[in-house]
């Protein structure tokens, strides 16, 4: 537990800041104490004061002061009764002032013999304030200078040690903290980051290293949050078109089941000579038939599946005018054949980044599908304009209607809205979803609605 509390980083800081912190402050008072120039002074300076404090002072208070002068300077002072005191002869001290005066006779040549030759001794008058007996005060110093730095430092080292602590462990905690808190803040996200969760961001307000730290924290957490998005928005799009492709493969080899099963009995009946298909002219012309329906599908399955397997489309500066006026006259023998009319209006700048052949082909298959889908006789309107920055066609198959049951389906590969009249039209089912996936592949829209008018069919482009 201890050892885990010290691997964390806010300790760390604490204990390394804190450290250094005291040592530096000690490091100073050792210069000042080491450097400063000597400042020498004499306790016999204070005495003068003390002579002045005791004129006016109380007996009491000045107990007090004497005390307070011989602790603080190491000047012993011995006080007689001036009345009885007699000059060369052995005296007896008064002993009711102050605590730490001489006593005793002995005391008072203990004191003379320790000042020595250097030593000084002297004496002054004292009366207190209010008491009429007067005193004589005898005064021995051994003559020592003290230097006032170490003095003043060696009476004050507890307090400065004491000070510099708490200013260290303040200042320590409070660096900690503003350090180790936005690095939790970091981790924090960042687990949430490992946990998939990319809600979470970092403050970006600050203008440090760690503010740096956090935009690009969040940079990163933006972007693997888009690509990861992407990803699966991928694989969900890769299922969706391998499930498709299964579906439309099945339902291909389905189809092209129907024509091999009438072209085979179409064959062996002519080999075995049976009945009617003793005729092997009308027979052969029926198998020709089959086969190029069988090849029509082909092709179309194969362009299905180039398109889907194709990522991009070899694109072109295409115009939707001219690709429409081509599909049209391409149609012109179909239009005459059912007695329909076209009603033609395209406007120009109609250009867009696309393939030609393949948007032909896609304006072919809705073209076709409102030529087999309308009644003889009918109207189709065909209409093309630049609409914000989009090219907009629009093909109305007038009269006609789709029943609403078919219109979800109607871009699904191999589904017939009306599937006797599609057989005899010879349509394979793919027209509309191959039309629909050349659209999209190129960036546009496509859709099949029914109207007031009748069944319209629109299709949308990006233009350049």
């Amino acid at each position: 537990m201890i050892s885990k509390i010290f691997r964390r980083l806010s300790v760390k800081v604490f204990l390394i800041s804190f450290t250094v912190q005291v040592i530096s402050g000690l490091l100073i008072c050792f210069i000042l104490y080491s450097q400063t120039p000597e400042m020498l002074y004499s306790p016999l300076e204070e005495l003068n004061d003390l002579i002045e404090s005791l004129e006016s002072a109380q007996h009491y208070d000045g107990d007090k002061m004497i005390d307070d002068f011989i602790r603080r300077t190491g000047i012993d002072l011995a006080i007689f009764d001036e009345e009885s005191y007699v000059a060369g002869k052995r005296n007896d001290p008064v002993d009711d002032i102050g605590e730490l005066t001489l006593k005793k006779p002995a005391d008072v040549t203990v004191a003379f013999v320790k000042i020595g030759d250097k030593g000084k001794m002297g004496a002054f008058g004292l009366k207190f304030k209010g008491d009429p007996v007067e005193y004589i005060v005898l005064y021995f110093y051994n003559g020592e200078n003290h230097n006032l730095v170490p003095r003043a430092l060696a009476g004050s080292y507890k307090l400065i040690i004491a000070a510099v602590v708490c200013v260290a462990f303040i200042s320590s905690l409070i660096y900690a903290f503003l350090f180790a808190r936005p690095v939790r803040k970091l981790s924090k996200v960042s687990r949430q980051m490992a946990q998939m969760d990319f809600t979470a961001h970092c403050d970006t307000k600050r203008k440090d290293e760690i503010g740096d730290l956090a935009r690009d924290l969040n940079l990163m957490s933006s972007t693997l949050d888009q690509k990861i998005s992407k990803l699966e928005d991928e694989i969900t799009r890769v299922k969706e078109l391998e499930s498709q492709k299964e579906m439309f493969f099945a339902a291909a080899s389905h189809e092209l089941k129907t024509p091999v099963t009438v072209l085979e009995g179409h064959l062996r009946g002519m080999i075995d000579g049976i009945g009617p298909y003793e005729d092997h002219d009308e027979y052969l012309a029926r198998s020709l038939r089959t086969v190029k329906q069988m090849e029509s599908l082909i092709n179309e399955i194969l362009t299905v599946s180039r398109m889907q397997s194709a990522d991009d489309v070899v694109t072109t500066e295409v115009d939707m005018a001219e690709v429409i006026d081509g599909r049209v006259k391409a149609s012109e023998e179909l239009f005459t054949i059912r007695n329909i009319k076209v009603n033609k209006d395209t406007g120009e700048g109609l250009m867009f980044k696309g393939n030609a052949e393949l948007t032909s082909l896609a304006v072919g298959s809705f073209i076709s599908n409102a030529v087999f889908y309308s009644s003889e006789g009918s109207v189709i309107d065909i209409t093309a304009k630049s609409i914000d920055k989009q090219i907009v066609t629009k093909i109305l198959n007038r009269g006609s209607h789709i029943d609403e049951a078919d219109l979800p389906h109607l871009f699904e590969p191999f589904y017939r809205a009306d599937s006797s009249r599609s057989k005899k039209s010879g349509g394979s089912g793919l027209g509309l979803y191959l039309a629909k996936l050349i659209i999209t592949k190129q960036g546009g829209e496509a859709d099949l609605v029914n109207s007031d008018d009748g069944v319209l069919a629109t299709m949308t482009l990006p233009s350049t």
